[in-house]
């Protein structure tokens, strides 16, 4: 009997928490989803961002401040590369590649590259399931070039902008969008406010030599156009514990895609020693994923500082995503 009633408790509570969430965080939005291109785009390709549950965009600048808040990359005094690359379903894999230049009148310029593709592939028809003896190849690419300024030692900010490219044997479609960040730190434990804008821009449509435009009707149909994923987010993060290498860093981030629900992302890092990171996050109202870990190294090569980063990301249907990181700093170590 008491089994029985706590099972209808059980289930009464599960219900009202379940439309709870659902007035708390409505789906405001989703009926947009699947209207912009370009989807790879939406990619986290920052270990410390996706470890922390995607809650960066206030967070101190590193060699990945072009992705997550370009306003970071004036943080960083001395010029660093970054490299990533994350594991996605099918056997694919991501890259980014980025560079911060420093200048000496707290400025910062940004080069960074994105890149997917799927390598050579068979041709394959519906009379020659097996391929007609010839490949094709489908690639994804984000070029970005970046400037960012401190203009007082709380507030700065950083634009990128970027040529996009997807291409499917010979159809392609590019455009051209714009990232724009701000950065508001204060002295009170680090305390930081940021907001951002990703990818703003405008719409692409597909091109080829032989791309069919009569679709069996008289007048044609034009091709349409779509745009990439615009993003807009506002983030705050504390650093309520820090002492003798030690270092807890909170944030949080609200997420308004163009083409989805809002969203809400927390993380957490705990620094050790100055050398060891450990970090968690999770997502509030993203299908499939939830939770997300990783950690980091700081060593050096020689003379010069390295930081080795892994995150791991479990989906629903998606599987088990990994994205290991390298950056590299270009000032020697004790100077």
């Amino acid at each position: 009997m008491l089994k029985k009633v706590f099972i209808v408790v059980f289930q009464i509570c599960l219900f009202s928490f379940s439309d709870l969430f659902a007035q708390v965080f409505p789906n405001l939005g989703g009926q947009r989803a699947g209207i912009s291109a370009m989807p790879f785009l939406k990619n986290d390709l920052s270990p410390r961002s996706v470890g922390m549950g995607g809650a960066s965009i206030a967070l101190q600048g590193d060699g990945f401040s072009s992705l997550v808040n370009p306003a970071g990359g004036a943080g960083n005094s001395f010029p660093v590369v970054s490299l990533s690359s994350r594991k996605l379903p099918a056997g694919l894999y991501q890259t980014f590649l980025g560079g911060i230049y420093p200048t000496q009148n707290k400025a910062a310029y940004m080069f960074s590259l994105n890149y997917l593709s799927s390598g050579s592939q068979k041709r394959r028809t519906e009379f020659q399931p097996f391929g007609d003896g010839t490949q094709y190849s489908s690639d994804a690419l984000k070029l970005g070039l970046g400037y960012s300024k401190a203009l007082s030692k709380m507030f700065s900010f950083g634009a990128n902008v970027n040529f996009i490219r997807e291409q499917l044997a010979q159809y392609s479609a590019h455009a051209l969008s714009v990232d724009l960040g701000f950065l508001y730190k204060t002295d009170w434990k680090d305390l930081s406010f940021a907001v951002g804008l990703q990818h703003f821009g405008a719409n692409s449509t597909v091109s080829g030599s032989d791309l069919p435009i009569l679709y069996n009707r008289k007048d044609g149909v034009p091709k349409d156009g779509y745009g990439a994923p615009t993003l807009f987010s506002m983030g705050v993060s504390i650093v309520p514990y820090k002492k003798n290498g030690d270092k807890f860093t909170i944030s949080s981030q609200l997420n308004h895609p163009n083409d989805n629900a809002e969203n809400i992302r927390i993380g957490m890092e705990f620094e050790t020693d100055s050398l060891i990171f450990v970090r968690s996050g999770v997502r509030i109202n993203v299908p499939g994923e939830f939770f997300s870990f990783g950690f980091g190294v700081r060593s050096r090569i020689g003379a010069f500082p390295l930081i080795i980063e892994a995150t791991s990301l479990p989906t629903t249907n998606l599987g088990w995503q990994f994205l290991f990181g390298l950056t590299l700093g270009f000032q020697k170590i004790g100077q």
